[in-house]
């Protein structure tokens, strides 16, 4: 009975990143003013393929998923999946020079802080 829960459970889990995947997808469309028939010309994909991607109802192979960040909308695998915008690796070398030279304590502390701000945030 247990094992039956934590399939449910998961399936409802990759259901969930389906939908989420599709509307990455969809926001990426409409932020570089495609179409799903420009986006599908570009990947060698079909159209109705790319609407089923943006309705959650298909799951993209690893390959696919690669494909659509680099050759359909010319960006990172991240900013795909997870919104994670292109210029935060400035952010991010930012952060690394204000915190080198730093102590190991400090460092811990600030990102114990920063989950915890991140915490607050999504509740």
């Amino acid at each position: 009975m247990a094992k039956s829960k934590a399939a449910a459970v998961a399936a409802a889990s990759a259901l969930a990143l389906q939908r989420q995947l599709g509307h990455r997808i969809q926001a990426l469309r409409a932020k570089h003013e495609m179409t799903q028939e420009v986006l599908a010309a570009r990947m060698g994909l079909s159209q109705k393929y790319v609407s089923e991607l943006e309705r959650g109802t298909k799951s993209p192979s690893w390959q696919t998923l690669v494909a659509l960040a680099h050759q359909g909308f010319d960006t990172n695998l991240a900013a795909l999946m997870f919104g994670v915008d292109d210029g935060a690796a400035s952010d991010v070398n930012s952060l690394d020079a204000m915190l080198a030279g730093r102590s190991k304590d400090a460092r811990n502390d600030l990102l114990r802080a920063f989950d915890l701000i991140l915490r607050a945030a999504a509740k």
